[in-house]
């Protein structure tokens, strides 16, 4: 497993908006869980300082209090008329994905939906 340091001095020299890991007080935690969860995700694939990099970034910019409402499920907040709507945030970096492909866990989730069974009977009104 890389060291935050290796995965500092990665982002210092390849990422222009650091700002999430730059602020962040818990580097150490963010490069554990980076790790897990990428390992989990793609289990076939040797991982590198820069996914992990990515993968960080990613999940230190969920800490976002709006990005919490999200993963809360919450579609939608309206304050004195004012609507925030939320559309879905992918648990993979954009930058992994573009790396690394599919994750396990969707090509899982679509094999379950293909394998359910035809529905018959009944009649489109």
């Amino acid at each position: 497993m890389p060291t935050v340091l290796e995965i500092d001095a990665w982002i210092a020299a390849n990422v222009l908006d650091s700002e999430a890991w730059d602020k962040a007080e818990k580097k150490d935690l963010a490069v554990v869980q980076a790790t897990r969860n990428l390992s989990r995700w793609y289990p076939k694939v040797e991982l590198t300082d820069e996914h992990i990099a990515y993968q960080a970034i990613w999940e230190l910019q969920g800490l976002d209090p709006a990005l919490k409402y999200q993963k809360q499920g919450v579609k939608a907040v309206t304050d004195n008329g004012e609507r925030i709507d939320y559309v879905s945030r992918s648990k993979v970096a954009p930058d992994v994905r573009d790396l690394l492909g599919v994750p396990l866990f969707e090509i899982e989730e679509k094999e379950t939906e293909e394998e359910s069974p035809p529905q018959f009977g009944g009649a489109l009104l």
